[in-house]
């Protein structure tokens, strides 16, 4: 299953520069994330391991709102540039998230 979102994701690169996938995949970290801590997992990220899952998911959708609102007009190729690195550092921890959860 996370591969093919994987697949999904990186077969339209140019939409991964869009600011509603970059938010999107911000807040998706955060929910799987919360999800996985709640559950038992351990957090490995060392910018994030001393703070609360309620923390982490207030962060990362803080982050994703931010995102969201900062970039909903015309961007630069350079600003596309780093919501794709953006939805990449949100979207491939959910992917991991997701595996975690699933065991």
């Amino acid at each position: 299953m996370g591969k093919l979102l994987l697949v999904l994701f990186l077969s339209g690169c140019a939409t991964l520069g869009n600011n509603k996938v970059a938010a999107t995949c911000q807040a998706a970290d955060g929910i799987t994330t919360y999800y996985a801590l709640t559950h038992g997992a351990k957090e490995v990220n060392p910018l994030l391991a001393n703070v609360s899952p309620q923390g982490i998911l207030f962060i990362k959708l803080a982050i994703a709102y931010i995102i969201w609102k900062m970039f909903d007009r015309e961007t630069t190729e350079t600003e596309k540039a780093a919501l794709t690195g953006t939805a990449l550092l949100g979207c491939i921890p959910a992917i991991s998230n997701l595996k975690v959860i699933n065991g």
